[in-house]
């Protein structure tokens, strides 16, 4: 099981504190949010969805999300991860 996080990108009118973040995500909640705590991210923004459930992820946190081993993933594998919960949840 592991945590990944994508590539960085700017979202300007996003509305956010932050303008430039990726996403968190996990092979399970559990991780997922342990993984968010460890990074200070608190619960409440968590993005909860039946299958796209993920945190998104300031650009300046994303160095330390790596070295507390998460992997750096491209879209074409989040897009894989997505379908692969999207499944499961239909099933």
């Amino acid at each position: 099981m592991s945590c990944y996080v994508d590539t960085v990108r700017s979202y300007p009118t996003a509305g956010l504190r932050y303008t430039d973040f990726c996403h968190l995500l996990a092979d399970r909640p559990a991780e997922l949010h342990a993984m968010a705590g460890s990074l200070g991210i608190p619960r409440r923004f968590f993005q909860d969805h039946p299958w796209r459930w993920h945190y998104d992820l300031p650009a300046q946190l994303r160095p330390d999300a790596l070295a507390r081993g998460a992997l750096p993933v491209q879209m074409h594998f989040v897009g894989e991860l997505l379908r692969a919960r999207r499944a499961e949840v239909r099933r």
